[in-house]
């Protein structure tokens, strides 16, 4: 998965870990890439984030395994890993009169995290952010 972008995330009614490391092992197998949020247990919701071009192709797969999911389109921002990164971001984008109504952040490691962020446009939220 490349720069900033719109992705899909994926939530599950409840779920575990490990049900959603199930999940995305699933859809890796038939060709989808995914991004597991968190990316270890850390006891709190945890969920997926799919390519857009790969949502039909998950839908499918999620049907057949039985499971039921809600869709959110999103914007996929990487991150350095570092005091206010996230800050600088959502100033960039809130100075252009963009309301935010949606924000998640998860650290991935050292040197990166993500930052999903929707709002009334969320193509323009890309825009910015890889500017």
């Amino acid at each position: 998965m490349g720069e900033n972008r719109l992705v899909v995330e994926l939530f599950f009614e409840k779920p575990t870990f490990e049900e959603v490391s199930k999940i995305a092992s699933a859809l890796e197998e038939t060709g989808i890439k995914t991004i597991l949020l968190p990316p270890e247990d850390r006891n709190i919701n945890t969920h997926l984030v799919v390519e857009k071009s790969d949502l039909e192709k998950a839908r499918v797969k999620l049907v057949e395994m039985g499971v039921e999911m809600k869709e959110k389109e999103v914007a996929l921002v990487r991150m350095v890993n570092k005091p206010g990164s996230m800050a600088e971001i959502v100033r960039k984008i809130s100075d252009t009169g963009i309301n935010l109504t949606y924000a998640f952040s998860v650290t991935m490691n050292d040197e990166f995290s993500y930052l999903l962020l929707a709002g009334v446009d969320n193509k323009a939220i890309v825009d910015l952010s890889n500017q």
